[in-house]
């Protein structure tokens, strides 16, 4: 669960801080120790510190090093590392990309970094795009589809969408029937079903929270699975940060 924003100038002025489930009291103290350790790792081991993992929060760190600006984001441990550095990245190049001619003279009106708070909840949602380009990237995988509230969501080449929905409410009733199964011989449900469609071709189907996704691949072994696998992971967490939206939207002033 994402817990905190903090979006910087590398100098240590904080521009914008947002709150999702705990509120940092002191954004500015905590800046001043972020770039600290910033600039610390970055004489001693040449390379800036990218994440940092305690008992019950870490906190991931992206840069900006040609806006000088960068992104700090307080999430569970259990979210991991590359989820964290993931969302930071995504948070950081739509901070940069909306205020990039503002961000030369930042010294004297830090208010209008607020309107920002209304862009994120837009960036989390299409954050499902990448995560999904990346995972066509990878050899073998032939077509993965999104389908949130029976709409294609995104895909990653040109499909039929009603052709699409027509035969996810096939593979859906297959799964139904499966979780029944899943349930009355091995005591669990069912999250995700894989077909073989042909004789060198598979068909992945998994519930991600309210969405569905479909990825059609080549028989690659585990390498397909592994990708598929990652992305399910990334993608839960970012249809569980969606959800969480709506329930935490105060934003921290900067005075």
């Amino acid at each position: 669960m994402l817990r905190n924003v903090l979006l910087m100038a590398t100098s240590g002025l904080v521009l914008f801080s947002k709150e999702f489930v705990n509120a940092i009291a002191q954004p500015r103290l905590i800046g001043s120790l972020l770039t600290a350790i910033l600039e610390f790792s970055a004489k001693t081991t040449g390379a800036p510190v990218s994440y940092m993992e305690f008992a019950h929060v870490a906190v991931a760190v992206v840069t900006n090093e040609h806006a000088k600006v960068f992104c700090a984001i307080f999430l569970d441990v259990c979210d991991g590392p590359k989820f964290g550095s993931f969302i930071a990245k995504e948070i950081l190049a739509a901070f940069v990309n909306e205020y990039a001619g503002d961000l030369g003279n930042i010294g004297h009106n830090l208010r209008d970094f607020h309107g920002f708070h209304y862009k994120i909840s837009e960036v989390i949602r299409e954050s499902a795009k990448p995560i999904l380009a990346t995972l066509q990237q990878h050899r073998g995988i032939q077509k993965a589809i999104l389908v949130t509230d029976d709409t294609v969501t995104y895909a990653t080449v040109d499909v039929d969408h009603l052709g699409v929905l027509v035969n996810l409410q096939s593979l859906r009733t297959l799964s139904a029937d499966m979780i029944v199964v899943s349930v009355a011989f091995v005591g669990d449900n069912a999250k995700s079903v894989t077909l073989q469609a042909g004789r060198n071709c598979s068909i992945h189907v998994s519930s991600i929270e309210n969405a569905t996704l479909v990825v059609t691949y080549k028989q690659n072994g585990a390498a397909c699975v592994a990708a598929i696998d990652d992305a399910i992971f990334m993608l839960h967490r970012v249809y569980r940060l969606i959800n969480n939206l709506h329930h935490h939207t105060a934003v921290i002033p900067v005075h």
